[in-house]
């Protein structure tokens, strides 16, 4: 340690004895006027006071805001496996009042750092601002019925369990139908507005007349943790998730949620859907489906 070193500490030691003895009042202005800086820096949202950690249940908060609220910074890094492009959706925790967590909006990773990164608020989706302390996860994966669907009046085998059929050339492409034929009540186009899910049918069938069977394979890049099918579909409907039974549907034209224990699995996965007819019904021959995963980063 450099001569020097020991000058300042011993000028600094004498400097404090001198004030304590004679000049306390100054003394005690100099810390006041330190901590006032401090919490000016730290205490108001400008940073982080050292020590001072938010819960840490798991990661996933919003650390700042900059002050046109169009981006903001996050606490995920490229260790937890996001990149340039991921969709981050935000949510309040707690809210006076309400019973669950509200989701305040959308943003999408921009810069990413080895401890932090830079999102953009893609969407606003309360009158709430986001601020610092609320949570982010990872958008939701949203498979819906639209035209990638297949159907089949007589299905072989398997057809609600195997990611690959060999007779699957044998099976037609789905028919999106028009939102008039397709009888859309209030509920359901609540679905469609959450979703995007489009009515579906089998090309050839334009009556309740016949069982069809509906099937889709989709790749999930993730690690699922919850996951919630919502249905509407003309006539009786039973759906399964890689081959397992989730449920069944029949209070047309009201919409069905199911809550999937069993979990979706990371890489591909199979979601069938067997229509049971009803020449009784008046419904229209349609279905309405959406799967919502929730994913958690590596």
């Amino acid at each position: 340690m450099g001569l020097w070193v020991y000058e300042s500490i011993g000028l600094l030691t004498h400097r404090l004895i001198d004030l304590l003895t004679y000049r306390p009042m100054d003394l005690l202005c100099i810390l006041c006027l330190a901590s006032c800086v401090y919490l000016a820096l730290y205490g108001c949202g400008c940073g982080t006071i050292p020590g001072q950690e938010l819960p840490t249940a798991s990661k996933g908060y919003i650390l700042y805001v900059f002050a046109r609220r169009t981006e903001v910074m996050i606490d995920f890094c490229k260790r937890d496996g996001i990149s340039r492009g991921t969709k981050l959706d935000v949510f309040r925790m707690h809210v006076p009042g309400m019973d669950e967590p509200v989701k305040i909006g959308e943003v999408t990773v921009g810069e990413v750092g080895k401890k932090m990164s830079k999102a953009k608020v893609t969407a606003i989706t309360s009158s709430l601002q986001m601020e610092r302390g609320d949570r982010v996860f990872a958008h939701p994966v949203v498979i819906i019925s639209d035209a990638s669907w297949i159907a089949s009046r007589m299905p072989a085998e398997g057809w609600r369990s195997d990611l690959s059929l060999p007779e699957e050339r044998d099976w037609d492409s789905c028919e999106v139908i028009s939102d008039r034929q397709a009888g859309m009540t209030p509920e359901i186009r609540q679905l469609v507005a959450d979703t995007d899910a489009k009515p579906i049918w089998h090309p050839s069938v334009t009556s309740q007349r016949g069982d069809v069977f509906f099937r889709k394979v989709f790749h999930i890049d993730a690690e699922p943790v919850a996951a919630k099918i919502s249905v509407a579909c003309a006539g009786k409907t039973n759906i399964y998730l890689n081959g397992r039974w989730i449920g069944e549907a029949k209070e047309w034209p009201k919409t069905s949620s199911f809550r999937v224990n069993t979990f979706p699995e990371r890489g591909r996965n199979l979601i069938a859907v067997h229509a049971i007819s009803d020449p009784r019904s008046n419904a229209p021959p349609v279905l309405f489906l959406a799967l919502t995963v929730q994913t958690e980063f590596q």
